[in-house]
């Protein structure tokens, strides 16, 4: 019998799955059936025989993650490609609105800049019916000392602050480490006079 002949597969690999995992339900079933473990050697027994329970079926999830999607039946075909045209209508029914929405958007804006202005509008009447009690209790807003600073010149002026030096804007591409190398201080605070 030669190593290198290919026989046919037995079973296709969605009934090697069913296979595997019924084999691993009776594996499961059967070990609950087993007897409490008298001593460590059919602890161990028991376990190992759990873990790899448990492997056969985390590769057959895998597997059944991995396969491809079942074949399409001809009434899926058609209810999903209806779906596609259905989308695509929509969208383009959506941005066909949303352009025609800027369009008219664009005209009247387009229509407010060739309108003539707008006349003025003359300033709004002046009432100076007052009562002349009115002007004759007012007390206020005349020349009184108001004990604020009218003079500028006692004011304390602050001085422009300095530019920041600029940093090194060239870097020695042959010793990167030779660089210039600036300091920035901060610039001095003015003296106000103040202790």
């Amino acid at each position: 019998m030669e190593s290198g002949t290919h026989t046919a597969e037995r079973y296709t690999s969605e009934e090697r799955r069913a296979k595997l995992r019924a084999f691993a339900d009776r594996m499961l079933d059967h070990l609950e059936d087993l007897a409490p473990p008298q001593d460590v050697a059919e602890v161990e027994r028991g376990m190992r025989t759990g873990l790899l329970i448990e492997r056969l079926y985390a590769r057959v999830d895998i597997a059944e993650r991995r396969a491809p999607p079942p074949p399409l039946t001809p009434e899926q075909e058609a209810a999903e490609a209806a779906q596609t045209a259905q989308r695509r209508a929509e969208h383009h029914a959506y941005w066909v609105d949303r352009v025609n929405g800027l369009r008219l958007m664009r005209e009247a804006e387009e229509a407010k800049t060739t309108q003539p202005a707008p006349a003025p509008v003359s300033a709004p009447p002046v009432y100076t019916d007052w009562p002349k009690t009115c002007d004759d209790d007012f007390e206020g807003y005349g020349d009184e000392d108001d004990d604020l600073i009218d003079d500028l010149s006692d004011e304390v002026m602050v001085p422009a602050p300095k530019p920041e030096p600029p940093l090194a804007r060239v870097i020695d591409p042959q010793n990167p480490l030779r660089a210039p190398v600036q300091y920035w201080h901060p610039p001095e605070r003015p003296d106000y006079g103040g202790g």
